[in-house]
């Protein structure tokens, strides 16, 4: 059933007036941006969905940026405020380029560590993965290289986007870049607990790694997560074939 949600209880978790650069793409990003500390109160309070949901929280989110672009600016969705996420889990899902700002879904006992015993099922899926650090500035994002200095950053969740092929002269990453990075991470770590899925070419953040002033690599501490060998904890919708 279609049940609308009022603008005065959506704003609460969601902006559709957020801008930044991304150096890569060479383009401002006009941002849908989703508050998920914002949404984690508003669904475990709500009066508007929650009688009509099998479970007690939103789960999965939904998000399509379709506004007209010009040349220069693409659209995007952005996850921010995500270290803790709703009870149930979370996982978000967009034909958009999808940036992740901060700790997410990262107990703070367990920052920078593989122990995800304490982490909720959570997957992000979109044209893109791209990984903003704690240190982030979006008044920062078109500057120099040197100005974009990364902070440690933990991302427990299940990854699936697109990829840039290689071609034309171009490296497509490698598994070492397949979340996209914008930011100075010398000397800083970015820690991941998950699963990484390509399944497509990227349909719209299609410029090439390898170009200068983008980013350096972060220290990668990477780990599959443990939690998804067990059906329970597997991230929300996701599909089950019998």
């Amino acid at each position: 059933n279609t049940v609308p949600v009022p603008e005065s209880q959506w704003t609460n978790f969601l902006q559709t007036n957020v801008t930044f650069y991304d150096k890569r793409e060479g383009r401002t990003i006009q941002a849908t941006e989703v508050d998920v500390g914002g949404l984690k109160t508003w669904t475990s309070t709500n009066t508007v969905i929650r009688n009509v949901l099998g479970h007690s929280n939103v789960n999965c989110l939904y998000v399509a940026d379709l506004r007209s672009q010009s040349l220069g600016t693409e659209a995007g969705v952005r996850v921010k405020n995500g270290q803790t996420l709703p009870d149930d889990g979370l996982t978000v899902t967009t034909p958009n380029p999808l940036y992740v700002w901060g700790n997410y879904n990262a107990p703070a006992a367990a920052l920078g560590t593989t122990n995800t015993s304490k982490t909720k099922p959570a997957a992000l899926i979109g044209d893109s993965i791209n990984i903003l650090s704690t240190d982030w500035s979006d008044t920062r994002s078109s500057q120099g290289l040197g100005s974009r200095k990364a902070g440690n950053t933990t991302v427990n969740a299940a990854f699936l986007s697109g990829i840039v092929p290689s071609g034309g002269g171009y490296y497509s990453d490698g598994v070492e870049n397949f979340p996209r990075f914008l930011e100075d991470w010398n000397g800083r770590t970015f820690t991941y607990n998950g699963s990484m899925v390509v399944m497509f070419n990227s349909q719209t953040a299609t410029a090439p790694w390898g170009m200068g002033d983008v980013y350096s690599p972060p220290a990668r501490n990477w780990a599959f997560d443990l939690n998804f060998l067990d059906s329970t904890k597997l991230p929300p919708g996701t599909l089950a074939v019998r």
